[in-house]
């Protein structure tokens, strides 16, 4: 099949996750893939005044799975922030429309409504080629408040205007039904992790001495995008006592977003500059050496109906890699677990401390729950099972066509 995917982010330099898994692993399987995606970073030279109007092509390009070779897409810019995603659809649709009708595409794959979802269905829709929807967020509650209800009202038509949504989860799938989505046509499809290389290592002590970690510092670890929802500043404040008491314990932030300055003034306010370590991301080749240097991982965002649909794949992977995970009570992650003691949950609270705690004192109790964490994750199945059943939905696309 010839594939295209189509997102708003910058496939070459957002962190690596399915969206770049999916793509790779049906390259490998013998299938033709292009990734249209969007230019939200400075390596595309963005700058406050007008853009260029050429398109970016960037062929054969691989983030995760050796091998594969991905053809990204980026469409020229006009203008940043809103009002770039407000004037995308000027250089978007006629790229769209030629990639499809130049690459004689069979399938679209759709991640994310904002910027080019009402676009891309109802282009598709005229083209005659066939949508599946992947599900693995709320659109609209990622969005500037003034911004949601119109972003809504799209999500509403690309849920009921595509011929199938797989989603991450229950918790999504009832979203989704919720604004007009014909359940009949939703499948749930857990992300997978590629478990022999997601697995424990133990701490690398070099790379721990780049942070200041000493060889017998307990570590309490969170990496991911730091939303305003994130909820590292309450955790902080709640863990501050304990902190301050045990210099033997450090908490490692690693990435950036948009409530770092907030954690970063909570940081300083308790004075806790030398035990709460703030990095940026990592590249993926290091991924797993920076997880196993966590004695226990932490998601601490605040229930809302965006995290409630979550199902953070940095979680996933901190589990694969036998690292104990004690998070708030989201509904997309507990249906991850469905019932299963694999992973910790509490209220932000001084119960959700308090388990943090007990682990850091406990290594048998660290090891019996990474252990069971990394098998939920390997129960999952295997990236390579999930595209084998995605292939067959794409397929099934076409034959209904």
């Amino acid at each position: 099949m010839r594939i295209l995917f189509v997102h708003e982010i910058s496939w070459l330099d957002k962190v690596t996750y399915e969206i770049h898994d999916i793509p790779e692993l049906l390259s490998l399987a013998g299938h033709r893939v292009t990734f249209i995606d969007f230019a939200e970073t400075d390596r595309h030279n963005l700058s406050k005044k007008f853009r260029r109007w050429k398109t970016t092509v960037s062929s054969g390009m691989t983030r995760a799975h050796q091998g594969s070779t991905v053809d990204v897409l980026t469409p020229g810019y006009i203008a940043t922030g809103i009002w770039g995603r407000l004037l995308n659809s000027l250089t978007f649709i006629p790229l769209f429309w030629r990639t499809v009708k130049g690459k004689k595409i069979d399938v679209v794959v759709l991640y994310g409504v904002p910027t080019n979802g009402l676009q891309t269905v109802l282009l598709a829709r005229i083209l005659k080629v066939p949508v599946l929807f992947r599900a693995i967020d709320v659109s609209h509650q990622l969005r500037k408040f003034s911004f949601r209800f119109l972003i809504r009202l799209a999500e509403r038509f690309v849920y009921k205007g595509v011929d199938h949504i797989s989603c991450h989860n229950e918790a999504l799938k009832n979203y989704c039904v919720s604004l007009g989505a014909d359940a009949s046509k939703i499948s749930i499809e857990f992300p997978r992790l590629d478990v022999t290389r997601f697995k424990p290592i133990g701490r690398s002590e070099e790379l721990a001495s780049t942070y200041g970690i000493s060889v017998n510092s307990r570590v309490v670890f969170f990496r991911g995008t730091l939303y305003r929802f994130c909820g590292l500043e309450k955790f902080i404040e709640l863990f501050s006592t304990y902190l301050k008491s045990h210099p033997d314990v450090c908490v490692l932030i690693i990435g950036g977003g948009e409530a770092e300055g907030s954690i970063r003034k909570t940081v300083m306010n308790y004075d806790l500059d030398s035990q709460v370590l703030i990095a940026p991301f990592v590249d993926y080749e290091s991924l797993v050496t920076h997880i196993c240097l966590a004695d226990v991982s932490i998601n601490t965002f605040s229930p809302s109906l965006v995290t409630h649909c979550a199902l953070p794949g940095r979680v996933l992977q901190s589990m694969s890699c036998g690292i104990p995970v004690v998070s708030t009570p989201l509904e997309g992650m507990m249906s991850y677990s469905n019932g299963s003691d694999a992973v910790t949950y509490r209220e932000l609270d001084h119960s959700f401390v308090d388990a943090v705690i007990d682990l850091l004192a406990d290594a048998s109790k660290c090891k019996a729950l990474g252990d069971a964490g990394r098998q939920l994750v390997e129960s999952k199945g295997t990236w390579d099972e999930f595209v084998i059943n995605f292939q067959l939905q794409l397929q099934s696309l076409l034959n209904t066509k």
